[in-house]
């Protein structure tokens, strides 16, 4: 497991906007470690926010989106939610695949993002699904198993097919916002359901993931109305900007991979 304090960050561009919030989920997950509790997730989804509360035993972290806004990484201990600008990240994300067009033409910003959306588009961490028994697949990366899902088809007690729709949706808007997520699991639960996806119509209700002795379980799953004050910033948190402090460093491993060889 990566450093829980350690963030990853990603830019990326959205190109949606969205209506008054109209749509509720809340989601609860258990995480276990080698058989024992680890840490609780509950992902509350508006179409305006995305927000994910980690909760171990002794700490509490939180990744929220917030449309048009930007995302943060709340740290419960410190009281300091680090930001990201979304209008920053936009532009810098609308330089980049307007640079990509050049090497592409005939296609798209639109269309280079979906195919970069796909994950099969990314071979070095892509895991594949293969359905080997009712409602459970397993997933290979370079041939090795290092997955086991269960799922649930629909419709189920879970989540109607609609709810479903939505959701992943709200988890293509937040990829569009970038990725600035606390190095818990090796990929967002809302990212693994936009992911897996791909290879089924199934619900995911149980992950096992072999590589980090750890297993996922959705617990509940909610409609009911979300209080605001539940998906807000409360107002004990500094808010710290880290947008051009992570641009920064991102453009450093850039020019080290250059000399490097690792790109031109």
């Amino acid at each position: 497991m990566k450093n829980i304090v350690k963030l990853i960050i990603i830019l990326t561009v959205i190109v949606c906007g969205y209506a008054n919030a109209k749509n509720n989920l809340t989601l609860n997950y258990q995480v276990t470690k080698e058989l024992n509790h680890f840490a609780f997730i509950k992902i509350k989804v508006t179409d305006k926010y995305l927000r994910t509360d980690y909760i171990l035993p002794n700490k509490t972290f939180t990744e929220m989106t917030v449309k048009d806004d930007g995302q943060y990484i709340l740290d419960h201990q410190k009281n300091i939610a680090y930001r990201l600008d979304y209008a920053v990240n936009k532009e810098n994300s609308d330089k980049a695949l307007t640079g990509m067009l050049q090497h592409a033409p005939g296609f798209t910003k639109e269309q280079i993002y979906e195919m970069s959306l796909d994950p099969k588009n990314d071979p070095n961490n892509y895991i594949a699904y293969q359905k080997e028994g009712d409602n459970l697949f397993v997933g290979y990366l370079d041939g090795d198993k290092v997955q086991t899902v269960k799922t649930s088809a629909f419709p189920n007690q879970l989540l109607s097919s609609t709810e479903y729709t939505w959701l992943l949706e709200r988890a293509r808007e937040d990829t569009y916002f970038g990725k600035a997520f606390v190095g818990f699991l090796d990929v967002p639960l809302i990212d693994f359901m936009r992911k897996f996806k791909y290879d089924t119509d199934q619900l995911p209700t149980e992950i096992t993931l072999h590589n980090e002795g750890k297993a996922v379980f959705l617990k509940t799953v909610s409609n009911d109305d979300i209080d605001q004050d539940d998906l807000e910033i409360e107002s004990k948190f500094i808010i710290k900007d880290i947008t051009h402090e992570s641009i920064q460093f991102l453009n450093n491993l850039k020019n080290v991979a250059k000399e490097t060889g690792v790109i031109e």
